[in-house]
């Protein structure tokens, strides 16, 4: 039997990496030519670029339940995860406080203090500065996996629509800006 190999021949079928890396030049890759190689590259890099973009939309409209006018903040304190809240209800305001334990782990359970303030502009020059108004409040952690609390606020819902929230442990402390939510 007699085998014909004709180097020259199978390289001019070849791609122009095999031709490169024959003639001993070393084509670089770049990022653009290694996402765009194939088809299969091409879809998964538009599956990434679409993911983060419906990731991005989701955040921005999180913090609004169901696209409602009420603002949610969330926070950790001791462990925790506190998603809080503050709510017009016939003419009174409440913070509503919404406690969820870690599935594993430490956490706390305890007294927790909460201060909660409207926001006041800074006085001009020579005004005296406006008296501040802070209320306060204490509620109680237990070793339920999650609590709801409502803590009803002595504030003028129609007054200001801004509030600071300071909630405090034995150990941390939290403090937050948060916009009271529309009847």
């Amino acid at each position: 039997m007699v085998f014909h190999y004709s180097r020259e021949r199978r390289l001019s079928r070849a791609s122009d990496e095999v031709r490169a890396l024959n003639d001993g030049k070393i084509l670089k890759s770049s990022l653009a030519r290694t996402l765009f190689a194939n088809g299969s590259h091409r879809l998964f890099f538009f599956i990434i670029l679409f993911t983060a973009a419906s990731a991005a939309l989701a955040f921005r409209f999180m913090g609004t339940e169901a696209g409602g006018n009420t603002p949610y903040q969330a926070i950790r304190l001791g462990g925790n995860t506190l998603v809080m809240a503050i709510e017009p209800v016939e003419g009174a305001l409440f913070l509503v406080l919404m406690k969820s334990a870690p599935d594993l782990g430490e956490f706390y359970v305890g007294a927790v203090d909460v201060a909660v303030s409207p926001v006041t502009p800074r006085a001009a020059e020579g005004e005296e500065p406006p008296a501040y108004e802070v209320f306060t409040h204490r509620v109680f952690f237990n070793l339920a996996e999650s609590e709801i609390f409502h803590v009803s606020l002595p504030f003028d819902p129609f007054d200001g629509t801004e509030f600071f929230v300071v909630l405090r442990t034995s150990e941390e402390q939290r403090a937050v800006r948060m916009r009271a939510g529309e009847s």
